[in-house]
């Protein structure tokens, strides 16, 4: 019996030393985080193909992207992505190539290409309301306590400040194997607005190659969203005519310039419209017209309100209307139906309709009743 016993302890120790030993050779977190930023900085150029689904409280889509990438020593790289097929049709064909100074923005949906330096692009994307405000809901981090990481190991330390990451052992994405790491905010270290929307994301990275593979964010109130590579080279040595564009024939090529927003007079808001500019003749009390700008066609009146608020009332020529987030309400105003999102707090709104060819917004610090009363007085 206690041989018996003996042979069953030998067993249980030689089973024991084997899961150690097995475990012992899986990689950590930290070391999958930095072999994956290490294998980073020896990639020249890349090319892959990206299944993609975004389903959130504001836009549902899914498709297949292209992209071409190369690394600049002295500045930007060069990119390409063209987007094979998408559920979102006002996006389908879509180009965008940039050599790293000139980027073109190719919609074959209206045969349109935007081109212009990259410093313009951006500048174009720093006076668009919605992304400012988004910008702004997103900076919650004091930059100027913000020192950025000098090498890959400080960056796994900055990283792990701020999230729990564990192996979740091994899946495959298509024909690779590749590590599963979940990443979970750590509720103290986030700002209160990042921990209210809750979830976590999944980080795929290639065992062979060390490469991000697929990435999802789940598990929260914001929805989900994944990017999953489904064919990837790298360092082939890309042609440069990849990283250009020929303007196809007939299309109309604007600059990114020409999308600024321009100030201009009533006048000149009255000649250049093609339509007839309506007023507001009822204003919240201390509502200021502080400018109106021309913004591709459409007129912008900009108010400000005591205290700091603001709002905006646009209109302009459409065929269709713009998408509303999800939670909007379908209201009447000006005898026909309108779409009104109003925030949380009730003090912020969206109001859209359409009369005719006409589209109309208003959006800014109102509350319900003030975005449908200053509608009904527009004349």
């Amino acid at each position: 019996m206690n041989k018996r016993i003996w042979v069953i302890i030998g067993i249980l120790v030689f089973t024991s030393v084997l899961l150690v030993g097995f475990f012992s050779l899986q990689p950590s977190p930290e070391d999958l985080l930095l072999q994956a930023l290490e294998a980073a900085e020896t990639i020249t150029d890349a090319h892959m193909v990206m299944d993609f689904n975004l389903n959130t409280i504001e836009q549902q889509a899914s498709g297949s992207v292209e992209l071409w990438g190369r690394k600049s020593e002295s500045g930007p790289g060069a990119f390409r992505l063209e987007v094979l097929e998408t559920s979102a049709q006002e996006f389908a064909g879509a180009v965008v190539v940039s050599d790293g100074e000139t980027l073109w923005a190719y919609d074959p949906n209206v045969n349109n290409v935007l081109i212009g330096t990259l410093e313009e692009a951006m500048q174009l994307a720093e006076e668009n309301e919605y992304l400012a405000e988004k910008r702004s809901e997103m900076e919650t981090f004091d930059k100027e306590d913000y020192n950025p990481p000098e090498s890959a190991e400080e960056a796994v330390q900055l990283l792990l400040e701020y999230f729990n990451v564990d192996n979740k052992g091994t899946e495959n994405v298509g024909d690779a194997a590749a590590y599963l790491l979940k990443f979970v905010p750590i509720p103290e270290q986030m700002p209160a607005e990042f921990s209210a929307v809750g979830g976590f994301i999944h980080l795929w990275i290639d065992k062979d190659r060390n490469v991000p593979l697929a990435v999802e964010y789940t598990g929260g109130t914001l929805g989900q969203v994944k990017a999953t590579v489904k064919s990837l080279e790298l360092n082939t040595g890309l042609e440069d005519s990849l990283f250009t564009f020929e303007t196809p024939a007939g299309a109309e090529v604007m600059g990114f310039a020409d999308l600024a927003p321009q100030s201009v007079s009533i006048e000149e808001a009255a000649d250049s419209a093609g339509f007839e500019i309506m007023a507001p003749t009822e204003l919240p009390e201390g509502a200021t017209l502080v400018d109106i700008l021309k913004i591709q066609g459409a007129i912008a009146q900009q108010y400000t309100l005591p205290e700091g608020g603001s709002f905006t009332i646009a209109q302009g020529i459409t065929d269709e209307a713009l998408p509303q987030p999800s939670e909007s309400e379908t209201v009447d105003v000006r005898g026909v139906k309108g779409s009104l999102y109003v925030d949380e707090g009730g003090n912020r709104v969206l109001l859209t309709w359409v009369e005719g060819d006409l589209l109309y917004s208003i959006a800014g610090d109102l509350t319900k009743s003030q975005a449908i009363s200053i509608a009904e007085s527009l004349q």
